[in-house]
């Protein structure tokens, strides 16, 4: 009788542990999008990759946590309904992240097409137009 005491003291504490974690977790993938939607606004994109992969495991990092907290069945405490509102906040601002990449992505497609056509200018500038260089073989004939 004493152990099933001690496991709803458990049981309570660890929903409250993991409600923490979670909001820690939330808070700090909050602050890494704005660390990383500031570096996307000042044209920084060279980590997009790995910003990708970070967010993506702290992703499953908080995603870990709500499937225990949804095991411990504390919705009487509200914990669910504040975790819901926390994540629509995270994906809005995932939302704006993607909306800015797309912008990073367009611009340097528009920078490749005036290469392109730089490139084809020079071209144009080419006394052997389409010819490619051939190589020289030294003749021992004379």
């Amino acid at each position: 009788m004493k152990n099933s005491v001690s496991s709803e003291v458990m049981g309570d504490l660890s929903a409250s542990t993991l409600s923490e974690d979670f909001r820690r977790a939330a808070t700090e993938f909050a602050a890494m999008q704005q660390a990383q939607q500031a570096a996307l606004l000042a044209g920084n994109c060279k980590d997009l990759f790995s910003w990708r992969q970070n967010r993506e495991r702290a992703f499953r990092g908080i995603a870990r946590i709500l499937e225990k907290l949804a095991a411990c069945g504390q919705e009487t405490t509200g914990c669910i309904a504040v975790a819901r509102k926390i994540i629509q906040q995270l994906l809005a601002e995932e939302i704006v992240l993607q909306e800015l990449i797309a912008r990073q992505q367009l611009q340097v497609q528009e920078q490749l097409l005036a290469m392109r056509k730089g490139k084809e200018a020079l071209l144009g500038y080419n006394m052997k137009k389409g010819l490619v260089p051939r190589p020289r073989y030294l003749s021992s004939r004379t």
